[in-house]
């Protein structure tokens, strides 16, 4: 089946309203009407098994030319938009895209292609005749991610992919029609447009922060009632440190998502104790897997802190050692994982897709044990492992201490060349605190919570760490950042 049309199989002809943005409102009806004009539009201009661009806020355009590129039997390739110029353009390049829907404000970076805007007039009077039928091995999305080596990856996610991770995603969110989401996170992000599919899907409905700030998405809670909130790591730490969300109580609110990397238990518990009657899922995930891979169910959060639980249903996930063979309880090995949302590679690109996928299983990169009951905890990345005096640290573990610090936001943890000790241990925190003040706290807290080995030999305070689009600390800016800087902590 077409993803586009599992998505909306139940809902084509119904007035409910699948967008609600400020006090503006759209139905399944009509998303779907459009739908099928941009697709049968598409279909006539250029035919099917080409690969369209969409650089575009959330909105219902958004919405519209994605699923409409989509169904008309073309690839979606879905653009940043903070990409920088030189990324559009290599996208642009390495995909033979010739046609981008584009909102208004980024037709500038668009030399070159056709671009359509939120109102192309020829779509309105497309005939409506048109139906797709799509082999559910065709590509039907194509997301970029970061590679390690700098030059940025397209994953290419298949209508099987979409469905099998849509379904597995409802199955343990228990999602339904009174479902309503509130969404902050960007759609070209595979844990965005994991909500758009998931709520379309049930017949829910998803609101669509037009502030900038968080503050005004937890009013947007109060005022459209919603059940869902989804965020990654800094959405929570800038909820709990910049916002009244601790005192403020959601009567309409069931449940919370985290996902988009390691968020430090202790957040994770204040908030779940704060909000006892909500659910607090977190999940672990890669775009390589559509969105989603595992998730820790709520019961859980404080019998296995630290942990990101276990393979979503659907979703084989083992950890393996060296060996290939699983670890044993408290060994390290790498995760991996199998199932129907597995990525079917990346795009023109068989070297590295076969780094990553072996005998059909996703090598993840990621670094973790098992308890004896299976439940899983990564301790770091492939890569990221610090090497100092001999020892082999992990940056996760330095960071999960320091969050315990009152003040720091945002901490992340790397190594740096040091003619001694192989690499030393930096430690960059974002915070609004006296800098000199934080540092002694800090060190002073890392002194009596790790050895000697572990502890950061440079410390850097900072109001504002760079973050990438989805939200994430971007180590590698950090990392240039923290270069840039000449009068670093003693």
């Amino acid at each position: 089946m077409n993803f586009i049309d599992f998505l909306f199989e139940h809902t084509k002809d119904s007035d409910k309203s699948l967008i609600l943005s400020g006090d503006k409102s759209c139905s399944y009806r009509d998303i779907w009407c459009s739908i099928l004009r941009i697709s049968v539009w598409i279909q006539n201009s250029i035919g099917t098994n080409s690969r369209i661009g969409i650089l575009a806020d959330n909105s219902t355009f958004f919405i519209q030319a994605y699923a409409g590129i989509i169904h008309s039997g073309n690839t979606a390739v879905v653009i940043d938009t903070k990409s920088s110029p030189k990324d559009i353009e290599q996208i642009i390049t390495r995909c033979s895209i010739q046609i981008v829907f584009a909102d208004q404000k980024y037709e500038s970076l668009l030399a070159g292609v056709k671009v359509l805007s939120s109102q192309p007039v020829d779509i309105t009077h497309s005939d409506m005749s048109f139906h797709s039928h799509i082999p559910k091995d065709e590509c039907a999305v194509i997301i970029f991610t970061s590679g390690s080596t700098g030059v940025k990856k397209g994953v290419m996610l298949t209508h099987k992919n979409l469905i099998a991770n849509t379904n597995s995603i409802l199955q343990y969110l228990n999602l339904s029609s009174d479902d309503r989401m509130m969404v902050v996170l960007p759609f070209f992000y595979c844990y965005g447009a994991s909500l758009l599919h998931t709520h379309i899907r049930v017949g829910g409905s998803l609101v669509l922060n037009q502030s900038p700030f968080l503050g005004g998405a937890l009013k947007g809670i109060h005022e459209f009632q919603c059940t869902g909130f989804a965020g990654v790591p800094s959405t929570f730490l800038i909820l709990v440190q910049k916002t009244p969300f601790l005192t403020m109580r959601f009567p309409s609110l069931r449940y919370l998502t985290q996902a988009g990397g390691h968020l430090a238990c202790s957040v994770i518990h204040e908030i779940a104790r704060t909000f006892a009657d909500k659910k607090f899922f977190v999940m672990y995930g890669a775009t390589e897997a559509t969105a989603r891979l595992s998730y820790l169910p709520p019961e859980f959060l404080f019998k296995k802190p630290d942990s990101i639980g276990k393979g979503i249903p659907g979703v084989t996930l083992e950890v393996r050692g060296k060996d290939g063979k699983k670890v044993k309880p408290g060994e390290v090995g790498e995760i991996v994982a199998a199932g129907d949302n597995i990525m079917a590679g990346y795009l023109e690109d068989p070297d590295e897709t076969a780094k990553v996928i072996k005998d059909g299983w996703y090598y993840t990169g990621d670094l973790a044990t098992v308890d004896e009951e299976g439940f899983i905890y990564i301790i770091g990345r492939k890569g990221t492992f610090i090497k100092s005096a001999g020892f082999r640290v992990s940056p996760q573990e330095i960071e999960d201490v320091i969050m315990q610090v009152e003040y720091v936001g945002v901490c992340v943890v790397f190594g740096i060349p040091h003619p001694i000790l192989g690499e030393a241990i930096v430690a960059c925190i974002q915070s609004d605190y006296d800098s000199e003040s934080l540092i002694s706290e800090v060190k002073k807290h890392c002194a009596g919570h790790l050895p000697s080995h572990k502890q950061p030999t440079d410390i850097l305070v900072l109001q504002n760490l760079p973050l990438n689009s989805s939200g994430k600390p971007d180590r590698d800016a950090i990392k240039r950042l923290y270069s840039s800087y000449d009068c670093k902590s003693e």
